[in-house]
Formats: structure tokens, C-alpha cells, sequence
């Protein structure tokens, strides 16, 4: 006995072909959404990953400083993308000189088209209001090597856990105390020099303290950066 199949009867696994077809585009569709929205979350969260992700450094040169009394240097270098951590082994070698640092580790940051680093934002005039001051920090040519010449903000923490700039030669010489507000945020795809998210580290050069800030542009308040607490501030 003959048996007959019929198109429109067709069974896969106990469903119908129509009834699976169905169910692979809704797969297809749903993973599509969750591929765009997972793609927005990831970019819009970047400026708060490398934002911590540089608090941290900082935070490890303040705390090692203090810890193996040593000058630890945090290089930000514009010119190759890229944050350093260097110990410079000055209670090593009572005739210091450049030959002796130590690069502890070195990262790289995102692309400036995604992240920016340095000045703050167009539509943002101020600085986060700490008690001290805390200038714009400034990236110019470097007087270390190998970084010498690049684009580079110098960040050195004493063990006496003071902040000071880079001074004037490859070891420091001429160094002073020196408070830093770092601006990190993301260009507007409106308009690039203005900013979608906004953060700032700020690094108070006569006691090392390191805080991030988050701007918040929907505050009542005259300054609109916002202590993040995300960081202690130790």
C-alpha cells in the first residue's frame, strides 16, 4: 500500500515546515535588535570604561609611590594611543638618570574618534569643582624617552605623595607640584567638538588624590559635575 505525502503536511520534528520557517525569522529578527542594541550600549559606555581604566593607573602609581618610596610617572601619550606606568628607581640610584626607568606596564587607549582626551568639550567651560586647583591638564612634547617628543601629559607621584609635572630634563629636574583635570569624553556625532558623555579625572598634585566625574547635563546646578564615587578618592 502506497503511502502519500502531501507538501502542506510535511512534519520536521513534529512542526510543520511553515511553523519552523516562522520561527527561524523571528530568531533571525530578534538577534539582529539585540546585535544593534548590545553594539549602542558597548559605545555608549566606552568614555566610563577608559575613564576607569586610567583612574586605576593613576590610582597604582599613587599607591606603589607611597608603598616602595619611589617616583612612579604615568605617561597619557596622544601620539601612540597609549597610558604607561613607569617606575623611575630613584631610591635605587643616588645618580639618577633616564636609563634606569622601568616601564611597569603599558595599555592602549581607544581611538580618539571614539574616546577623546585632553581639553574638555565645547559646550563644557569649567572644571570639576574641587577644593584645590586643578588646572586642564596639558599634552606636550615629552622630555623622556622613548616617549620624547610625542604629544604626552607627565603625571609623577613622589613618595612623599605629592603630584608634579614632567620638569625640565629626563629626570625631573625643575619639577613642581602640579594638580591635573583630565577630560574624557565622546564626540557628538552632531557635532564632534561637542561631547554625548562626559568625564573627567581630577589628580590633586598636593596630595595625590585621584576622582572621577561625571558631567550631568540635565543638573539644576551652576556646576554640573557630579563626584562619580565610582573611585575613592584615597
Amino acid at each position: 500500500m502506497k503511502k502519500k505525502f502531501s507538501n502542506a503536511n510535511c512534519k520536521v520534528a513534529g512542526f510543520s515546515l511553515i511553523e519552523l520557517l516562522i520561527v527561524l525569522t523571528l530568531i533571525f529578527i530578534l538577534s539582529a535588535i539585540s546585535l544593534f542594541y548590545l553594539s549602542g550600549h558597548q559605545t555608549l559606555y566606552k568614555p566610563d570604561d577608559q575613564t576607569l581604566l586610567i583612574a586605576d593607573i593613576l590610582h597604582e602609581a599613587r599607591q606603589r609611590s607611597l608603598t616602595q618610596r619611589e617616583t612612579m610617572r604615568v605617561e597619557i601619550n596622544r601620539s601612540t594611543n597609549q597610558i604607561t606606568l613607569i617606575d623611575e628607581n630613584t631610591n635605587q640610584d643616588p645618580t639618577d638618570t633616564a636609563d634606569n626607568d622601568r616601564v611597569l606596564k603599558s595599555l592602549n587607549l581607544f581611538d580618539p574618534s571614539v574616546v577623546t582626551i585632553g581639553i574638555s568639550p565645547g559646550q563644557i567651560t569649567y572644571n570639576p569643582p574641587e577644593p584645590l586647583p586643578v588646572p586642564t591638564t596639558e599634552f606636550i612634547p615629552s622630555i623622556y624617552p622613548p616617549s620624547g617628543s610625542q604629544s604626552v601629559c607627565t603625571l609623577r607621584f613622589l613618595a612623599n605623595g605629592t603630584v608634579v609635572n614632567a620638569g625640565n630634563d629626563p629626570i625631573g629636574t625643575g619639577a613642581v607640584a602640579n594638580g591635573a583635570t583630565l577630560h574624557i569624553w565622546s564626540p557628538s556625532a552632531v557635532d564632534s567638538a561637542n561631547s554625548d558623555i562626559a568625564r573627567a579625572i581630577t589628580v590633586i598634585g598636593s596630595s595625590g588624590s585621584v576622582r572621577i566625574w561625571e558631567f550631568d547635563q540635565g543638573s539644576p546646578a551652576a556646576n554640573k559635575w557630579k563626584d562619580s564615587r565610582r573611585s575613592g578618592s584615597y
